[in-house]
């Protein structure tokens, strides 16, 4: 990439733009690089992967060094690749309070230690250097507690970054989006504004919370056996409006599920979670403790394998099983892509008879964390950008986010996906040069897997694996004794006719395949050849050839 001159500003999102999570945003201007979050994101398909973090090699070929990580909240699409940055590149990051504290715990897992690390803690409306930056954390209200959009100072001007946010008249903690400076920074002068795009296709205005605490506490009250609310382990105000609701209605609290207890640990230590000692039990006494006079808290309510609300519908829960007149409500809504595995789980959880009660059948009982389109626009109007980049969205979200600035008179606009950068000047915003980026995919047990590792596993779970034990007699007319089995494929997997089948064939085209060299090579072909004429499938294939 070019050298930048003095007033210019390079944006480089290496993730969360053409996609929803894994959100990762570079500013580059003469004098350092700041990053803004540094998220993951899941895997859609189950090939063992646990995360996929973004490719940050872009960020070792640069001349203008990295100087931080700056960020918005704790959400894990915006914390969660710290682990695997910090590695590469040991730098401070500032963030909020509870965001560090969920970064902690996540880096406590890979074995960094507190000392070993630079974390900064920020207050809203206090300012910091970063390198050639100043950053001002404003306070805005997501669903999440101690979130905050960037007043970032830059050589093209000041760049306002949302961060993910709501305009919530009324959240249960109190804490409103800091409308009057966001109404400062736009009298001064935002040259550009990023803004979060996850929700443009939602009219109007989202649900406050607190509706949703009103609502979930009068179904509550209502109840006369067990409670179970599902919901986002990191919705920190819903806990709150949850205590308070328990204590009202005398029940007590059992949290089921590792985020959960993560989440009420980090919020409790800065001051921002207060239940009383006594209002938990833990998940041992959850099974004989009285059923009206419990509130259960769980994760996993997109239907997680593994998951608490998972193993609770199937009755797999080994510390409490429900009964028929427990109420079940997942405050939640279903995230794109996984439909099908949370409607299984509603249906287990109907066939124990009980009370299910979901986003679908009353809309109260949860809200977006995310602005709606109404919201979006109060942002635009606000501030009144000069020019405006979508960020935090599909390439469907970008681009009617984008059409929504124009249609609020913004000329200035640019859309761009991961990999693509922009240049920002004072006068100017323009579609910059391509750079490296990409996803990298991390195994359960922690270690990454290169792209061909990952196209092995794709085809192994689309056809599974053939093995094929050769052994080669030398002498002047060399023979093959062959073993064939077969692991996942259908009609060949324990089927002994066709295996037997497969080692014939093999066998007989034996003299022709050594001729042409590469013996197992030839064989793993002439295999995927077989299987596919004989079974219509074209499984991996794994020779191991010996000499004898």
């Amino acid at each position: 990439m070019r050298e930048l001159s003095a007033d210019e500003l390079r944006l480089l999102p290496l993730g969360g733009l053409g996609q929803v999570g894994m959100n990762c945003l570079a500013l580059e201007q003469r004098g350092g690089t700041l990053l803004i979050d540094c998220g993951t994101t899941f895997p859609e398909d189950d090939y063992g992967i646990d995360v996929i973090h973004p490719d940050f090699s872009w960020l070792s070929l640069r001349g203008q060094p990295l100087q931080g990580v700056f960020l918005t909240h704790g959400h894990e699409d915006h914390v969660g690749a710290l682990p695997y940055l910090l590695r590469r590149h040991r730098v401070p990051v500032w963030g909020p309070p509870h965001a560090l504290g969920v970064a902690m715990h996540r880096l406590r897992e890979h074995g960094y230690s507190e000392d070993e690390l630079d974390l900064r803690p920020v207050e809203v409306r206090h300012t910091y250097d970063v390198g050639p930056f100043q950053v001002e954390p404003i306070r805005v209200t997501h669903s999440i507690t101690d979130a905050t959009a960037l007043a970032i100072r830059t050589a093209a001007g000041l760049v306002l970054h949302s961060g993910d946010f709501k305009l919530d008249p009324s959240p249960t903690d109190g804490e409103l989006t800091d409308t009057d400076r966001l109404y400062e920074l736009g009298a001064e002068g935002v040259r550009l504004l990023l803004s979060d795009s996850t929700n443009i296709d939602t009219e109007g205005r989202t649900t406050s919370e607190r509706v949703v605490a009103e609502r979930l506490g009068k179904l509550i009250r209502a109840a006369t056996e067990r409670v179970v609310v599902g919901l986002f382990a990191s919705n920190i105000q819903r806990l709150t409006a949850l205590g308070a609701i328990a204590q009202e209605t005398g029940r007590r609290i059992c949290l089921l599920g590792r985020s959960l207890n993560v989440q009420v640990e980090v919020a409790t230590r800065i001051g921002r979670l207060s239940w009383p000692s006594s209002l938990l039990i833990s998940p041992d006494q959850a099974q004989s403790f009285p059923k009206g006079s419990l509130l259960v808290l769980a994760g996993g309510t997109q239907g997680e394998a593994g998951s608490s609300l998972f193993r609770l519908s199937r009755r797999e829960h080994h510390q409490l099983k429900l009964s028929a007149g427990d109420v079940v409500i997942l405050s939640s809504r279903v995230i794109p892509g996984n439909e099908r595995g949370v409607s299984r789980m509603h249906d287990d959880f109907l066939r124990q008879e009980l009370s299910l009660i979901t986003y679908r059948d009353d809309r109260a009982v949860h809200a977006s964390g995310h602005a709606a389109r109404g919201e979006q626009a109060e942002l635009i109007e606000l501030v009144s950008p000069q020019a405006f980049m979508p960020v935090h969205g599909t390439l469907h979200h970008l681009k009617r986010h984008a059409e929504l600035a124009r249609s609020l008179g913004v000329e200035e606009r640019l859309v761009i996906e991961n990999g693509q950068s922009a240049v920002l000047t004072k006068s100017s915003l323009r579609s910059g040069e391509p750079f490296p980026s990409g996803y990298i995919h991390v195994a359960y047990g922690g270690a990454e897997l290169t792209a061909e590792a990952l196209r092995r596993r794709r085809e192994l779970g689309r056809g599974g694996v053939v093995f094929l034990h050769a052994v080669e007699t030398g002498g002047r007319e060399p023979q093959l004794r062959l073993t064939v089995s077969a692991c996942g494929v259908p009609g060949l997997d324990g089927v002994h006719s066709e295996l037997a089948a497969l080692r014939r064939e093999l066998t007989v085209e034996y003299a022709r395949l050594r001729r042409r060299g590469g013996l197992a090579e030839e064989l793993a072909r002439a295999a995927r050849r077989v299987c596919l004429r004989r079974l219509n499938l074209r499984p991996y294939v794994e020779v191991q050839l010996e000499e004898s």
